[in-house]
Parts: C-alpha cells; structure tokens; sequence
C-alpha cells in the first residue's frame, strides 16, 4: 500500500515538472521572439508612460501634499505620521507584491496572463489616492493609503512581470531605462506640483488620482496586444500546488537572494532622505515653508535632469555592453558621495549638490537594477511571483528608510546621522550585488 501511494505521487510530481517545463518553454520561446522596431517603439513609449504616470501623484502625495496636509491639520508629529503612512502602506504593499504577482503568473485569461491586472489595479490605485484628501481623520488616510497601496500593487507586480515574459534579453535595460526614466521625470514632476499645489491640497490629490487612474488603459493600449494565455498549461488547482505558488524559490535562486538583499539596502538609503526633503529644508537647512517649497522645484529639477541624462545612456550600453552589476554599483557609490554633502554642511546648496548627485545615480540604478533582476530570476514561468518577492525590497526598503530616519531624528533632533548612515549602507549594498555570478 505504501508502494502505491509513494508511485502516485512520484507520477503527480512527473506530471507536475512535465507542466511546468512546458510553461517555461513556451514563455521562453515568448521571451526570446524578436519584436520589430515599432513594437520596440511602443514598449518603450509603455514602461516611459506607466513610470510617469503612477510615480509623479505619488511622490507628490506622499513627498509634499500629505505632509503638509498633517502640518495644517495641526497634528502634534507631523514626522512620526509620515513614517507610520509609509511604513503600514508598504507592509501592505509587501504582501500585495507577492499576491498580484502569483495570481497573474496563474491566469489563463484570454486578454493575457497581465493586461486585466494592469488595467483594474491603476483604477482602483486612482479611487483610494483621491479619497486620501476626502476622509477626514489620519486613521481614515491611512486606510485609504493602506487600499491605494493595494491596488498599485495590482498595477506594478504584473507590468514589470512583463519585461521578462514579452521583452527579449538584448532590449531589457534600454526598457528599465525607459521606465527609470518615468519614474525619474514622474518623481520630480510630482514634486513640482506638490509644491505649487501645497496651498490647495484637495485639489492636488484630485489630479494624483486621476492621472494614477488611467495609467493602466493608457499602457494597455500602447503596448502591442498581449498574446491569449489561454493556451498555456493550465495551472495545478489544489491546496497543495496553491501553497507552492507563493512559495519563495529554492532551487537556482543563490543571485536571486543576493540581489534581493542588495536592492533592499540601496532603497533602505535612498528613502531615508527621498520622502523627508521637505521636513529637511524647514528644519536642517532652517527654511520657511515658502523658501522650503522654492528649494523643493529646484532639487526636482536637477534630479529630473540628472537622472534623464543617466538613464538615456546607461539603458543603451548596459545592452550593448552587456553588463548590468558594474553599473548598479556605480550608481550606489555616487549616491553615498552625495549623501555625504549635507551631513558635511547643511546648506540649500549642498542640498543641490546633493540631488545632482542623487539624480544622476538614482537614473544609472533605474536603467540597470531591473534589468540585473530579470536576469537572476530562477524561472519564467513563475516571474510575476518572483519579481513580486523581488519587489518586496522596494516596499520594505520604503518602509525601513522613513522608520529608521524617523528614529534618528527624535534621537537626534537632526537629520545629519540619517545621511552618514545612508550613504554607509549603500556601499554594504554593492557588496552583495558584487557577488552575483548570473549577471555580468
């Protein structure tokens, strides 16, 4: 009897690996077809929208409108507040990540495994930003930002799943370049009209949530039609193969992990100081709100310039040369050097020197980093989950940065050790990205 069972679920298992091979080989086969210079085109003109499009109402929500929202709601720390939006928002965003992607790598849906997620998630993204200037005590914000969170993650897991389902290998930085290059000019962008919006906060949120909205439908229609996944291996129904869906991956997945943790410290840094420059300008640098919003425009701008003259190049040659880690770790070193300018002097213009610098590295990490991470991954049949996993070092680096600067300024009553520190765990960063053996 024993015997029995031990031969069916060697067979159950045989099956399950024959399944899986089939899915990976078709996905590959997706993967690795050329794509004309027109879909080209379009992909690029996608990954440059959906990056624009869902990072500039965030960064000018979360980096200017909340903030000041809190400020002249009179809530007693302000500081705290932002940390605990961000830090509940992410922890949803974390468990987001890991479910959208999974449940997208297991569609079978006749408009694409990612097209439905993409295009319901920005919308409903959209919905619960505006509701953040309509409810009126924190708690409520935060529910909103908790379900905003959610919905972007819906968005986010299954588009960037998507570089590595429908973009060959030799076109991928050049397309993490283009959406670096959305995030970049969104980052900055949101925080131009954060800042001139500052004194009509409702109305900014408004147009936050609209343009987060139709993100989806615009990339949908942009990008060449998604291939019916309806003719894929259908996936195992169970408990059991359920389980092993979201399961992290254990065979192949050495760079996987180390690339995980590398992303992790880098983004840990960049947003120990990204989501406070406001508060730094009014109480490091000791500027009113208005000269405090003036110096905002122009650190949006120099990151914005910055950053697009990075990304346009190093997209391009990282395919060309065919190398990603050296970039990556680049871009970390260069961000350190210009955390260390205001810590040094606590002055508007190393607050400038710092955004050049900042701006330009922040563009070689976005051109190359999801690129590096496509490359590590252990399976395509299962990338929208582990991207997804991937991802989590996003949300929890998100999370961590403004908990940890929080701390240190209660501490502290400064933001000058929050600097040193970051620039500290940039270069632990590029120890583990350096030791990655899949990519060059």
């Amino acid at each position: 009897m024993s015997t029995t069972v031990q031969s069916r679920e060697a067979l159950l298992d045989e099956r399950t690996d024959i399944d899986e091979a089939s899915a990976e080989d078709a996905l590959l086969a997706l993967a690795n077809k050329p794509i004309s210079m027109l879909e080209r085109g379009r992909f690029l003109a996608g990954f440059l929208l959906c990056g624009f499009l869902w990072y500039a109402p965030f960064a000018a929500a979360i980096g200017i409108l909340l903030p000041q929202r809190f400020l002249d709601d009179g809530v007693s720390n302000p500081t705290a507040l932002v940390a605990q939006l961000n830090s509940i928002g992410a922890f949803v965003a974390l468990a987001a990540n890991l479910l959208w992607g999974t449940l997208s790598d297991r569609s079978r849906s006749r408009f694409g495994r990612r097209s439905p997620f993409i295009l319901f998630g920005a919308a409903f993204a959209g919905l619960f930003l505006w509701l953040t200037s309509v409810v009126g005590s924190p708690t409520m914000i935060i529910v909103c930002w908790c379900f905003a969170q959610l919905f972007l993650n819906m968005l986010l897991a299954p588009f960037l799943a998507a570089l590595s389902d429908r973009v060959p290998e030799n076109n991928r930085a050049s397309m993490s370049a283009a959406y670096g290059l959305g995030l970049t000019v969104g980052q900055s962008v949101g925080q131009v009209i954060g800042a001139q919006l500052i004194h009509d906060l409702s109305f900014g949120i408004l147009i936050s949530g609209l343009l987060l909205g139709v993100t989806g439908l615009l990339v949908v229609v942009i990008w060449p039609k998604e291939p019916s996944a309806k003719d894929l291996p259908a996936p195992e129904t169970g408990f059991g193969p359920l389980v092993k869906a979201f399961t992290p991956p254990t065979k192949n997945c050495r760079d996987f992990y180390l690339a995980l943790v590398g992303r992790l410290l880098m983004v840990t840094s960049m947003y120990m100081i990204v989501n406070y420059q406001l508060y730094i300008l009014q109480n490091y640098i000791k500027l009113d709100s208005t000269g405090a919003a003036a110096a905002l425009s122009v650190t949006a701008v120099i990151i914005m310039i910055t950053s697009l003259i990075a990304s346009a190049v190093t997209g391009p040659l990282s395919d060309f040369l065919k190398r990603r880690k050296v970039l990556v770790i680049g871009s970390a070193l260069l961000i350190a050097l210009g955390f260390l300018i205001p810590a040094m002097s606590p002055s508007v213009w190393a607050m400038y020197a710092w955004s050049a610098l900042y701006g330009f590295g922040y563009g070689v990490y976005n051109a190359c980093d999801q690129a590096l991470n496509v490359d590590v991954l252990p399976s395509k049949a299962e990338a929208g989950k582990d991207l997804g996993i991937l991802n989590l070092s996003n949300t929890v680096g998100q999370m961590a940065g403004p908990v940890v600067t929080s701390a240190i300024v209660l501490a502290t009553g400064s933001y000058k050790l929050a600097f040193m520190l970051g620039a500290i765990v940039l270069v632990v960063s590029c120890v583990f990205i350096a030791v990655i053996r899949k990519a060059k």
